[in-house]
């Protein structure tokens, strides 16, 4: 069975391993391995008397970013989970990727790894090759390069880091439940789907942000243009202040849910993102727990112990999912109805846009660029209220999706 499943070492320098496996690994809180599966010694090449009382850098690669593990700690020393693609190195001085679910415990922090097969896992794995080369030869700080990655993560519509890896590890469960000819999972499939509604989330967020800085300026042009074409206080420049005092109200209530640090987007982001992860986390503790079984003694190691830690774990994993996907869905309910209130509001700003247009057509053929930023307005408006009905309907779903996986579990 073992040479079926390609256990011998490939002579690419891979060390290889079948999608079933997983790793396992417990460390104290200096990273010091305190317990492990016969997977991770096997695949290691490490004697049990070599790995046991090590620091877990034992197998870390050098073409793994420093700035990966910056993110990863800094996430667990917070109390929070973590994900990584990471490449590590044998004894031998061969190499194996894993996708890492690492989760802090009492007195330090565990993991559980599986193999990476998604198209996402390709694309990091050539920027990992880059980035790490970069690390090195520009000598780039750990915390500069972890701002790198977090900017990448938003770059590529991702509200955290943490979003990014629970879409990191959706990508891989489901690829791994195809290469193991599984069913769909349902958790699985709503960690993908949650994301993507996530993402779009995030993207409608930013476009509207910007939407809405852009339009600031019109009233300006507004005032512009009026001074060319009527005495101080005529139409149009009554016309332009009250736009943007009008304006500039909306703003304010735009940027307390869409901008700043706390905004109501960013925080319910987050949590959904932390629910997401969390049911990915469990999903992955739960097989390791159905899986894990006694081996031959190792000295230093109590396998009941880590049964017990490991079934812990599973339980805490799913109630902290549930408190977040609840919170997450309050949140949602929040960001909708505001979305609804400046919606409300931009029918004021539309009667005085029509206002505009109805002195536009007063001056015909006079206006002298009136009807070009009358334009623009037509055109903000449209994309703003496009945007925030998109957001809208997104936090409709995603609380909708929260509270019914949460009755669902809870029957």
């Amino acid at each position: 069975m073992n040479a079926q499943l390609g256990f011998a070492r490939q002579q690419s320098g891979e060390a290889a391993f079948s999608f079933e496996e997983l790793f396992y690994s417990r460390t104290d809180d200096r990273g010091v391995i305190r317990a492990g599966n016969d997977v991770f010694q096997r695949i290691s090449g490490f004697d049990w008397a070599e790995l046991i009382g090590a620091p877990h850098r034992i197998v870390r690669h050098p073409d793994t970013p420093r700035a990966v593990f910056r993110i990863l700690w800094d996430a667990l020393k917070k109390g929070n989970p973590m994900g990584a693609y990471v490449k590590n190195r044998t004894k031998s001085g061969e190499f194996y990727w894993v996708f890492a679910v690492v989760l802090p415990v009492e007195d330090g922090y565990l993991s559980v790894r599986i193999k990476p097969s998604s198209p996402l896992f390709e694309r990091v794995r050539g920027y990992y090759e880059s980035f790490s080369e970069r690390e090195r030869v520009e000598k780039i700080e750990l915390e500069q390069g972890a701002d790198e990655l977090r900017g990448l993560a938003a770059a590529s519509g991702f509200s955290s880091y943490t979003s990014f890896m629970a879409f990191a590890l959706g990508q891989e469960l489901a690829a791994r439940d195809a290469r193991l000819r599984r069913p769909a999972d349902g958790r699985t499939g709503m960690l993908v789907e949650m994301n993507g509604a996530l993402e779009k989330a995030t993207r409608e967020q930013v476009g509207l942000l910007r939407s809405f800085e852009a339009l600031q300026s019109i009233p300006n042009n507004m005032r512009i243009v009026a001074s060319r074409l009527e005495p101080s206080g005529g139409p149009v420049s009554a016309i332009s202040e009250n736009y943007k005092a009008s304006s500039l109200v909306i703003s304010d209530r735009l940027r307390s849910f869409v901008a700043g640090k706390g905004n109501l987007c960013d925080q319910m982001s987050r949590e959904v993102a932390r629910a997401l992860f969390l049911l990915g986390c469990g999903r992955v503790i739960a097989e390791m727990n159905r899986n894990f079984v006694q081996v031959r003694p190792v000295e230093g190691i109590d396998w009941e112990v880590e049964r017990e830690l490991l079934a812990r774990l599973e339980s805490s994993c799913a109630a902290m999912a549930r408190d977040a996907m609840l919170q997450a869905a309050e949140l949602a309910t929040a960001l909708n109805r505001a979305s609804a209130e400046i919606r409300r509001q931009m029918l004021g700003l539309d009667t005085i846009r029509v206002l505009g247009r109805v002195e536009c057509g007063r001056m015909r053929d006079t206006n002298g660029g009136l009807s070009a930023t009358i334009d623009q307005l037509d055109s903000f408006h449209a994309d703003i209220k496009a945007r925030l009905e998109a957001i809208m309907r997104l936090s409709e779903v995603i609380g909708t999706a929260m509270t019914n996986y949460l009755r669902v579990e809870l029957r």
